[in-house]
């Protein structure tokens, strides 16, 4: 069998110029994107300024289990549990 005969010039040439179309339009549709998450946006949240107030207490109460002194009323605390519990809070 013979494959001289076969022009593969004229296939190669149409690859190579298929090749350099595709990357031509690869280079002009590349866009970056950003997307925030449910996850993201809930970060966010928190660290704005409406929970300022809640990041104060948290960050009192790590200070005080840092430093051995944070005390938890038991009373209270059974209140809460069977509060939740009953779904009244």
């Amino acid at each position: 069998m013979n494959i001289a005969s076969v022009k593969f010039k004229g296939i190669e040439n149409l690859y190579t110029r298929n090749k350099q179309e595709v990357k031509q339009t690869l280079k002009v549709n590349n866009r970056d994107t950003v997307e925030i998450s449910d996850l993201g946006m809930y970060l966010n949240k928190i660290n704005s300024s409406e929970d300022k107030d809640r990041l104060e207490k948290i960050n009192e109460i790590k200070r005080k289990i840092e430093n051995n002194t944070y005390r938890i009323d038991s009373n209270e605390l059974a209140k809460k549990i069977i509060e939740r519990t009953k779904g009244e809070i």
